[in-house]
């Protein structure tokens, strides 16, 4: 293989990557910026979309879109009630408080799926994901650029969501002044309750575009989790495009050190750049500095 190859191959992977840890990062961004809240069971909510899509497939009986959308709007009430039955009772306590909660919530969720489904990967292949398309020198599978076009799409309406309606408004408020909101009308509750929503479907759409391509275990949520809060955390807290930005970033230089050094030194890359950028920025790439 070429030189020029390989290096586009690696390319494709990061971004392929980058697409999961974005779409899972930006939950993560929109949860946190809308209630100062850091849900460390988030990369969990893709682990139970994983499965969620492994069974809407019905062995492979049932069409992708709608597999895809049973697991999106699955995850969406499953974050509805996550929040109405979890978070609104730790919302309003101290971080120590919500960190433990989250993180119990985690350990639970990943015990009672090991002792369901065990340790082995659960495949959903897709006819899409064996199909081979090839252009110039760059050689895809279908379901890869179903990725590549699907994501940037829901980002760029998720943008509009947030200018452009009324709850996206109240939420854009809440992340700025919720006492403010509270004199003015506006619902916390109400928005929390979305906002899990919207952040748990963002998770289910991340399974239902990426576990044709991978697989999906119990255990893959924890450092999923810490991979979209790396993003966060380079993008600027609560920045959700600049989460966006680190987690693609992220997910190529991953590619890049798997692909010329070894797979075993993936994640150091990732968190090693991570480091990198809060030496260099501490308030991350498109946060602002805050000072006395």
């Amino acid at each position: 293989m070429r030189l020029l190859d390989f290096i586009l191959e690696q390319l494709v992977n990061g971004l392929t990557l980058g697409s999961l840890y974005a779409l899972v990062a930006i939950g993560l961004a929109l949860v946190l910026g809308v209630l100062r809240l850091v849900n460390f069971a988030h990369g969990d909510l893709f682990m139970i979309g994983g499965y969620l899509f492994f069974l809407s497939r019905l062995d492979g009986r049932a069409p992708y879109w709608m597999a895809a959308m049973v697991t999106v709007l699955g995850m969406a009430v499953l974050g509805y009630v996550f929040e109405r039955v979890v978070i609104e009772r730790v919302l309003d306590k101290s971080w120590r408080v919500q960190l433990i909660a989250t993180l119990a919530i985690s350990v639970i969720i990943v015990n009672v799926f090991i002792y369901y489904w065990g340790l082995n990967p659960k495949m959903a292949p897709t006819a899409y994901a064996s199909r081979f398309l090839q252009y110039g020198i760059v050689h895809l599978a279908a379901q890869r650029i179903i990725v590549f076009v699907v994501a940037p799409v829901v980002f760029i309406l998720f943008s509009l969501f947030l200018q452009g309606t009324k709850m996206g408004r109240a939420m854009r408020a809440i992340s700025q002044n919720r006492e403010a909101c509270l004199v003015v009308g506006v619902d916390p509750h109400r928005v929390a309750g979305i906002t899990f929503a919207i952040s748990a479907g963002l998770a289910g759409l991340a399974s239902a575009l990426l576990v044709p391509l991978y697989s999906v275990t119990p255990i893959m949520g924890t450092l999923l989790t810490f991979k979209a809060l790396a993003a966060v955390i380079m993008g600027g807290f609560g920045q959700v495009k600049g989460a966006l930005f680190a987690a693609y970033l992220l997910g190529v230089a991953e590619a890049m050190t798997a692909g010329f050094i070894s797979s075993s030194y993936a994640d150091l890359a990732a968190f090693g750049l991570m480091v990198l950028v809060l030496l260099v920025r501490p308030q991350g790439l498109f946060g602002r500095r805050v000072g006395l």
